[in-house]
């Protein structure tokens, strides 16, 4: 699998297991934010759930970055805390998405998990309302 770029193979496997009835967990942005809030996220899971037809699970993962460094064996204690939205499913597929649909759905995505989130993490999705789908 390959960061910040399109992986053909990453999305291929994604719905391999989808099909499969496996639950695949996804991290839109593509990695960890150095500054502990929302950037731009790629499309791979709103392609993936357009295509297949199924619903997601919008989570937001708060606390993590009060850790020190990730590959010490003990870092700093730190409160996480994960949150569980709604399950939605994006509409139905009517032929291929544009890159203006695509984006539109992304950010739906993203919107829904900022929603999550406390207002100092939601970064560049702080203003966007989220759509009642």
């Amino acid at each position: 699998m390959q960061r910040d770029t399109f992986d053909r193979d990453a999305i291929r496997q994604a719905e391999y297991w989808i099909k499969r009835g496996v639950s695949v967990i996804m991290f839109p942005e593509g990695g960890r934010s150095r500054n502990a809030s929302l950037h731009t996220a790629f499309p791979g899971a709103a392609l993936i759930a357009r295509r297949i037809g199924v619903p997601i699970l919008p989570i937001s993962i708060t606390g993590t970055e009060k850790f020190r460094k990730l590959t010490r064996c003990f870092p700093r204690r730190a409160r996480v805390t994960v949150t569980f939205g709604q399950p939605f499913t994006p509409p139905p597929r009517n032929g291929r998405l544009t890159k203006a649909q695509r984006d539109e759905l992304t950010s739906g995505i993203m919107r829904r998990i900022a929603a999550l989130l406390p207002p100092e993490y939601r970064g560049i999705y702080a203003e966007k309302k989220v759509a009642d789908n």
